[in-house]
């Protein structure tokens, strides 16, 4: 149900409720609910705060005070409020669209969780205590994508942010509309939603992920729902997220991973692209990893394409007509001159000219989730291996490595890559290992080269650069590796170990004593 047949339903039930001797009650309360929809919660707080119910109001304003509450992320104060005003009166659960049920599943899901709130009450940031250290890596990134996208969308949405980190993404269906299936097949791992963020942290996957930028884009989605009143379609939510999720980090740019790039080339080859109307309701909904990965891939460059022609001052044209309440065509029309198909045939046509690369050998790799009570899996991953001759000396290199013959451990890495090429992950990586035992780590940074640029969130590409740097005295190089480590698994100790001394020798004191402090959190030594 979207957003607009949501707010009649609770106008109509809040309607039937109210009496009409309290028609203007009835208005100001209907607004409070607009509002609360648009996401605009700093302006339904100052609208309620001037209502006052009388007796046979009262039920119903306690309702709308309840979910004002939830948006907050006050989830007890919600629940009460939601509990007063159903024992006065009962139908409101109905006319309630189900968010009182989530309230409910939210605050016993949730009622556990720590809270820090940022120095300057920005951010509140709410983690089970295993999470703990993430915290002041998290809090980084929130302020710096906070700076840069109220530069780019010259507005700061006010009001605190609530930022929420679960241990496993099943926790994303206990807290919001998406199944467990929809979570694992389309391989969602956060949610801007409810008014917060929700994102899965990286102990909750196998191999970890880039949660950075997840985090950015999510933030990303906070801005556009703000900024534009809530009136913004699935595929220019998730382009303009896409596009800009990188804006922590850097200048707005093109961004496409090999996996990507690989992927989108084969379906404009094919001439099967994910259509906007298919990306609808949501990305999570999308029947495969492989095609939510197309999609975004899609829209990404479609955002590059109007940037192109208008930057940031017709995005914010495009996205305020939204919000006047024009449609799709009219206002793409008044911001660049061609409807929503003169968009989409442009863009196809521009694509096609492009050319975009094949990547040969490249593995299409999907997030694996952890199960309950799993700890994770070894990096090596022989299925991504096809070549039987390939697979069974990088398998040969992996038990000689092991038992410390490291020679004998090279030579048959150095057969696989003979005959397999430079980018499968397990040769390749064992291959830097071996030579950093052998103190050759000279040669690492080009057996890795294509490794870390086909699979950019390899937790152990980034971990045998680093040590591979250090070894070649080259501090600044590893610091970078270590940290993209730490923005893959930042529950890995080495990366934090080595990030320990790196930052002492550079004379970055208080990163020195966020790594220490990480490491003690790990239980390290």
């Amino acid at each position: 149900m979207n957003k607009t047949s949501i707010l009649k339903r609770w106008s109509l039930s809040l309607l039937l409720v109210v009496s009409l001797s309290n028609a203007v009650f009835a208005k100001n309360l209907n607004e409070v609910h607009r509002l609360i929809s648009a996401w605009q919660t700093e302006e339904a707080k100052s609208v309620l705060a001037e209502i006052s119910p009388n007796a046979s109001s009262q039920a119903v304003y306690e309702f709308t005070q309840g979910r004002l509450a939830f948006m907050l992320g006050e989830y007890a104060e919600a629940v009460r409020l939601f509990d007063q005003a159903l024992a006065q009166d009962s139908s409101l659960e109905m006319a309630s669209a189900g968010v009182i049920t989530t309230a409910r599943n939210t605050h016993n899901e949730l009622s556990q969780m720590n809270e820090i709130r940022s120095e300057d009450g920005r951010f509140l940031l709410r983690f089970f205590e295993e999470d703990r250290l993430l915290m002041p890596y998290l809090l980084e990134v929130l302020q710096a994508t906070d700076q840069a996208l109220s530069d780019d969308f010259q507005y700061k949405p006010a009001g605190r942010v609530v930022v929420e980190i679960y241990p496993s993404a099943d926790y994303l269906a206990k807290v919001s509309t998406l199944t467990e299936e929809d979570i694992e097949t389309s391989g969602t791992i956060a949610l801007c939603k409810y008014n917060r963020l929700m994102f899965t942290s990286p102990r909750g996957l196998v191999r970890g992920y880039g949660w950075r930028d997840t985090v950015a884009h999510e933030f990303v989605h906070y801005y556009v729902t703000k900024y534009s009143a809530n009136t913004v379609p699935i595929w220019l939510h998730e382009g303009i997220a896409k596009f800009q999720e990188i804006r922590w980090r850097s200048q707005p740019m093109r961004h496409l991973a090999p996996p990507q790039e690989d992927l989108l080339a084969r379906s404009l080859e094919t001439g099967q692209l994910i259509t906007f109307d298919q990306m609808h309701p949501s990305m999570a909904k999308l029947p495969s990893q492989d095609a939510a990965s197309l999609a975004f891939a899609e829209v990404h460059l479609v955002i590059e394409f109007l940037y192109k022609r208008g930057g940031y001052e017709k995005l914010r044209v495009l996205l305020q007509n939204l919000k006047k309440g024009l449609d799709m065509d009219m206002a793409l029309m008044e911001a660049y001159g061609l409807d929503l198909d003169g968009i989409w045939a442009t863009w196809l046509q521009a694509m096609k000219a492009e050319g975009f690369k094949r990547y040969p050998g490249l593995v299409q790799r999907s997030l694996k989730f952890k199960r309950p009570g799993e700890d994770g899996e070894p990096e090596a991953e022989y299925d991504s291996i096809e070549e039987k001759e390939v697979k069974d000396w990088a398998h040969l290199g992996e038990l000689l490595r092991a038992r410390g013959r490291y020679y004998a451990a090279l030579r048959e890495y150095r057969k696989a890559e003979k005959k397999g090429g430079d980018g499968h992950l397990v040769v390749q990586n064992g291959i830097a290992k071996s030579l950093l035992e052998l103190d050759q780590a000279v040669e690492i940074p080009a057996v890795l080269q294509r490794v870390r640029d086909y699979y950019p969130t390899h937790l152990n590409t980034h971990l045998n650069l680093g040590q591979a740097f250090m070894a070649l005295n080259e501090p600044e190089r590893a610091v970078l590796a270590f940290e993209e480590a730490v923005g893959i698994n930042p529950f890995h100790p080495i990366a934090h170990k080595a990030l320990y001394t790196l930052y002492k020798q550079l004379g970055q004191k208080s990163k020195a004593e966020r790594s220490k402090t990480a490491l003690k959190l790990l239980g390290a030594r």
